[in-house]
């Protein structure tokens, strides 16, 4: 009789296949299904790379230093060499904006709201993204800018900003008389193709013949004077107190913006101007005087020229303007954004950026792991 729990193992050495040994392990040779194919590996470490090359910009830009380059006025950049640009840098310049062409950007869905202007005197070749946050005031006052400088044609969205400001954004240049003489005059028998001036800002400006200017001339004979309705009610009171002083109305009907005076274009003598002008304004020392002028609306295929003085052709004739009474030439042109332009971002800091490093170290490891992956393969 054998006892319970001594007995001994089983041994059935007729089932064991024949050749292997009994302590073999039979899963040895199964290749293992974990490893990555070598194509879908090198794919990866590819699209890691790719990305980090993507962000290239921001990773050196986060690098850079974070005291902002003081690069001076903007309009020094026009003359400054591509390759000496400080391009993707944290830089502060100074210069006037245009506010008359600047647009509001806001992001749907948000209440932020960032103007975008080109800086005058730069041909606009220099924009400005400026921050929606406050910024602080004395910064504001002496337009100063601080931001991140990059190209203009890196922007994801410049090209519909480029459409935008060509088809629907006007900018007032102005001009000196003596410019456009000459420019008019170089240009031989009007009407001409085109005519190219420079305005008071430098910056150059393709005119078509048919293109309208305003032209401001002065009107030194003549003089806007308005008297106080309290002392004088209506305009023949008024007349009567500037006649009374030598003084000749040549227009009553102008409308003024304070409707508590009466006002009317007078001409005085030459030789008793001044003398009657301080009689008129003893009369009440609510008595004002303004400068007269007359707007003169024309195209540049009826601009003349003579040497001291521009003619505008009209159906009666011609009128000449003497330049030294042109008190101003202006025109409304579309705002041409040029392939060079520069954009600077402003509130852009490099340390703003210091996810990149984050982002990029992740990126590295991805690659890193899927190339050891295909050594180790091999």
């Amino acid at each position: 009789m054998t006892e319970t729990g001594s007995q001994p193992p089983l041994d059935f050495p007729e089932l064991e296949p024949a050749g292997i040994a009994a302590s073999a392990d039979e899963f040895a040779n199964i290749p293992s299904q974990r490893r990555r194919h070598p194509v879908i590996a090198l794919a990866a470490a590819a699209l890691a790379l790719l990305l980090i090359y993507q962000v290239h910009d921001d990773l050196f830009f986060a690098l850079s230093h974070s005291q902002a380059r003081n690069v001076g006025d903007a309009r020094s950049l026009i003359a400054t060499s591509p390759s000496q640009l400080p391009l993707n840098q944290y830089v502060s310049l100074h210069g006037v904006p245009d506010r008359e062409s600047g647009l509001t950007i806001d992001t749907a869905g948000s209440w932020q709201f960032t103007q975008f202007f080109r800086l005058l005197g730069t041909g606009s070749r220099v924009f400005v993204s400026r921050v929606p946050n406050p910024i602080p005031v004395e910064q504001a006052e002496k337009d100063v800018f601080v931001g991140r400088l990059v190209r203009f044609k890196d922007l994801s969205y410049q090209a519909a900003i480029r459409k935008y400001f060509a088809e629907r954004v006007s900018a007032t240049h102005f001009f000196s008389p003596g410019t456009v003489r000459d420019g008019v005059a170089a240009g031989g028998a009007l009407p001409t193709p085109s005519l190219t001036v420079a305005d008071l800002f430098g910056e150059k400006v393709v005119l078509a013949s048919g293109d309208e200017l305003s032209i401001d001339v002065n009107r030194p004979a003549d003089v806007l004077v308005e008297l106080p309705r309290e002392k004088f009610p209506d305009v023949a009171a008024a007349r009567a107190a500037i006649e009374r002083l030598g003084g000749k109305i040549i227009d009553a009907s102008v409308q003024t913006s304070d409707s508590r005076n009466v006002a009317l274009v007078v001409t005085f003598p030459a030789d008793q101007r001044d003398r009657s002008m301080s009689a008129v304004g003893d009369l009440d020392q609510r008595v004002r005087f303004r400068p007269m002028r007359t707007t003169y609306t024309t195209t540049v295929a009826n601009l003349g020229v003579g040497k001291d003085f521009l003619s505008v052709k009209t159906q009666a004739g011609a009128n000449q303007l003497p330049l030294d009474q042109i008190m101003a030439i202006r025109t409304l042109a579309k705002v041409q954004i040029p392939a060079d332009a520069l954009l600077l971002l402003e509130g852009d800091r490099p340390r703003d950026h210091l996810k990149t490093l984050v982002v990029v170290a992740f990126l590295l490891a991805f690659a890193l792991v899927n190339l050891l992956a295909l050594r180790a393969r091999t």
